[in-house]
């Protein structure tokens, strides 16, 4: 028997407790793991709390040499690295083509974050081969909306 309909569907998805999407096991029954690579703290940590909270591993690095050290250590090494695309030095562009052409990391997958615009991201996702990218304002700006909502409001 199936329960009737709530009233009031919350707008995200929802499965397990707490109304919060759980995050899926990943091979050996271990949690998904997830790197951000972002050279803002403050970008990188709220990004984690979500992650976080949804039930994943996450490991954050500002730059592409600690992200290269937490992608090369096998206890570490990322199912998928959310990675900034404009960062000082080796930006997320260079660094994706990196992860991408080397066969040691063939399983992760790159997902761009940043806030370029729509059409600029697609391009960069393109030509760097990326498996996919999020425009960093739609991250920031539904966690942050989260955060501010009063409890109880939908």
């Amino acid at each position: 028997p199936t329960a009737p309909p709530a009233a009031a569907a919350p707008a995200a998805p929802t499965a397990g407790s707490g109304g919060l999407p759980k995050a899926p096991m990943a091979a050996g029954g271990r949690k998904p793991r997830i790197l951000i690579v972002d050279d803002s703290e403050m970008t990188a940590r709220i990004i984690e709390a979500d992650l976080v909270s949804k039930g994943f591993e996450v490991h954050v690095a500002d730059t592409a040499d600690k992200a290269t050290k937490i992608i090369l250590k096998k206890q570490t090494r990322p199912d998928l690295v959310l990675l900034d695309v404009r960062m000082p030095n080796v930006n997320g562009e260079q660094f994706c083509r990196f992860i991408k052409s080397n066969s040691l990391f063939k399983g992760i997958k790159v997902l761009l974050c940043s806030g370029e615009n729509v059409e600029e991201l697609q391009r960069i996702c393109r030509e760097a081969g990326a498996d996919g990218y999020i425009p960093k304002d739609a991250v920031m700006g539904s966690l942050v909306a989260k955060e501010l909502m009063p409890p109880g409001a939908e």
